[in-house]
């Protein structure tokens, strides 16, 4: 796929062909799990140009910047499946502007999917509704204007078409709408925050390359392009949770401008000493190298306790459930917002998971002010749900009442857990 997206492009030198490649192919295969190295070989047997060959320490300073800002949201929820679509996407938009058309309208069948996987599907139509736009402004005439809009709005509905084959129908449109406007969940929520730059965060380093190359080495994009990347950057600074957006669609959009230029200044001179360190690296172990590797790692995993693999830590309170399974407490559960998912994984109903836009403003409200005790709604929650245990963080706010709340008790303490329970659901047993 990657090689498809550029190969065709008409008028394109290889040097510039081979640029946007290395970026898309370094794309795909790490978020598929491919190495660096794997990439560069592949890379250089089809291209055949050593120019791309030794400047790919470019695109890999990109995906490593991708895999930082995307590092946060690799959990176990359905985005994660729906990143690859993402960049599926992106590229395929991409390679129709350059090739000056609009995307094949099968290309809806991805959207179709996308829909059904994650909400972040009405990026991608906005994505497309932004390169139509581009695409109308750059043709040289009204005519080709006319033409422009004419096959990129058949595309747009046909995608939006597409998006509407789910179970919810036209409420999944709404629904990035509606949590826009949960104002209160959005200021509590961690990743719906702005990221908290007294600590060094990936996107700081992503901005200051950006910095760097635009007054440093000149980098410049077209208009449409440049305003797109700063859409980005307003999104990723607004909430820290679109950093992976910046980090997976920036590359992809600039791409096809900043390839020639990267060209440019590979031509003025030999290659440096990175790129001739990269080329090395790049070229494929021997047979000695990867049995010694494995032996290591094999090594590595037979004398590492499996605790210090896989720790008790805030998202997965095991045993403070087995807890709770060895004393047959079966009622439900009032949980910390972080414990939801994990309780939802071992198939039991939380109180509140991290899917907040299906609880809603209000619910959220009452709840967050009932477990820090910013109001005095936690006994009458506790009572209205017939709640039969409880599950927090021991910071929370809530375990101090529940310790001195006549009816409750303590049924076990980690550093990371609390679980107290009512008396008549432990009784009841």
């Amino acid at each position: 796929m990657p090689f498809n997206i550029v190969r065709m492009r008409e008028g394109v030198s290889l040097e510039q062909a081979g640029a946007e490649l290395a970026v898309v192919t370094q794309r795909l295969a790490t978020l598929a799990g491919e190495s660096p190295r794997d990439v560069a070989f592949r890379m250089h047997a089809i291209t055949g140009n050593p120019f791309q060959f030794q400047r790919f320490h470019i695109a890999l300073i990109a995906a490593v910047l991708a895999y930082f800002l995307t590092l946060p949201h690799i959990l176990a929820r359905p985005d994660i499946f729906a990143l690859p679509i993402l960049v599926l996407w992106v590229a395929a938009l991409v390679a129709a502007r350059a090739k000056n058309r609009a995307p094949s309208a099968w290309l809806a069948l991805l959207m179709m999917l996308w829909a059904n996987l994650h909400g972040g599907y009405m990026f991608g139509l906005g994505l497309a509704a932004l390169f139509a736009g581009e695409a109308i402004i750059a043709a040289p005439d009204w005519q080709g204007r006319l033409n422009a809009a004419r096959v990129w709005a058949l595309f747009g509905a046909v995608s939006l078409a597409a998006a509407l084959m789910t179970p919810f129908g036209i409420d999944g449109l709404l629904l990035p709408f509606r949590l826009n406007s949960m104002s209160f969940a959005l200021s509590q929520l961690i990743e719906w925050r702005s990221p908290d730059f007294q600590s060094l965060e990936p996107l700081e380093v992503w901005l200051l390359l950006l910095l760097f190359g635009t007054f440093a080495l000149g980098w410049r994009l077209p208009l449409m392009r440049l305003l797109m990347l700063l859409l980005l950057v307003h999104q990723s600074l607004q909430h820290r949770r679109f950093g992976e957006l910046l980090g997976l669609v920036a590359p992809l959009l600039i791409a096809p401008a900043l390839a020639p230029q990267l060209v440019t200044r590979t031509n003025r001179g030999t290659a440096s000493q990175l790129d001739q360190l990269m080329g090395e690296l790049a070229k494929p172990a021997g047979r000695g190298a990867i049995l010694l590797v494995s032996g290591l790692v094999l090594a590595l995993l037979a004398v590492v306790p499996r605790h210090l693999v896989h720790p008790d830590d805030f998202f997965t309170p095991s045993a403070a459930v087995n807890a709770v399974a060895a004393a047959h407490i079966d009622g439900p559960v009032l949980n910390d917002y972080g414990f939801g998912g994990y309780l939802l994984f071992v198939g039991r109903r939380p109180y509140i998971d991290g899917r907040a836009e299906l609880y809603g403003d209000a619910f959220i409200q009452r709840y967050t002010e009932a477990v820090t005790l910013t109001s005095d709604k936690l006994p009458e929650i506790l009572a209205q749900d017939n709640i039969a245990w409880t599950l927090f963080d021991p910071s929370r706010p809530a375990v101090r009442l529940l310790d001195h709340l006549p009816g409750w008790r303590r049924l076990y303490a980690d550093d990371s857990t609390v679980v107290h329970v009512r008396d008549d659901a432990v009784s009841a047993r």
